[in-house]
């Protein structure tokens, strides 16, 4: 009876060594500095819509893959008659352990399209392509921190206008004014660069997070960077600043 006690008094401590071994092993692992880690790099190319990503990475203990480092992202798409979208886009940017950080350089010239029918007096019916959002920046960047906008910005993309006038803090929070515009578009024309508009007020907030008492709930949180025929894991998303709605009505 005493030697089957010893015996699994000395089976429970190897036991134990051997499990905190192990996960003494991935402890070390998690806390390997970021100079010893080593970074890949891969190409991803869609095969059904053309978007091409090369990025950089690392993996974790359990073999999953964390963006890190240099990030590209580009496609082009002919106008047809049968797709809604068409033109290029190229997208740089840089991830940290998973995260957007640093800046982030947008190129495009992207439309989307709507059919339209008209009936022609002595030709009949007409369906024709009429663009219904145009996105045409030049070498526009943005100052992202932890996938959230930073600083202060003004940029339009779209159909959409993003305004912060004041600052956005280390937590990621607005202090200040910040506006989302709405495109109002007054005349269709064959032209996507000569279409008529001006910018309506959509949302706008303003915000202290040193004196708040609620959070808005904006209805647009992100910047999404992409078309609906791409997959999620293949678009860019840029969060919004935390909006706490400052006390003072001023």
């Amino acid at each position: 009876m005493i030697k089957n006690r010893i015996i699994l008094t000395l089976m429970s401590g190897l036991l134990v060594a051997i499990s905190l071994q192990a996960d003494g092993g991935k402890s070390r692992d998690r806390e390997k500095p970021e100079s010893e880690r080593k970074i890949l790099k891969e190409e991803f190319k869609d095969r059904i819509t053309g978007c091409v990503i090369t990025y950089e990475y690392y993996k974790d203990p359990e073999g999953k893959k964390i963006l890190h480092g240099k990030y590209k992202r580009q496609w082009s798409l002919p106008r047809e008659d049968k797709g809604n979208w068409s033109g290029r886009e190229v997208i740089t940017a840089t991830f940290t352990n998973n995260r957007l950080n640093g800046v982030v350089t947008i190129n495009c010239e992207k439309y989307k399209w709507q059919r339209k029918s008209e009936f022609v007096k002595g030709k009949g019916r007409k369906v024709s392509l009429i663009p219904v959002e145009s996105y045409i920046v030049n070498n526009l960047k943005l100052t992202v921190k932890n996938d959230t906008l930073a600083g202060t910005f003004n940029f339009e993309l779209g159909n959409l206008k993003y305004e912060a006038l004041g600052k956005v803090n280390e937590a990621g929070e607005m202090q200040g004014k910040y506006t989302l515009y709405r495109k109002n578009i007054t005349e269709h024309t064959a032209n996507p660069r000569n279409i008529e508009y001006d910018w309506v007020v959509e949302e706008q907030y303003i915000c202290d997070p040193d004196y708040t008492y609620k959070d808005a709930a904006p209805k647009v949180a992100e910047v999404v960077l992409g078309y609906p025929g791409t997959s999620r894991s293949e678009q860019i998303r840029i969060k919004i600043p935390r909006l706490r709605l400052s006390i003072s009505p001023k």
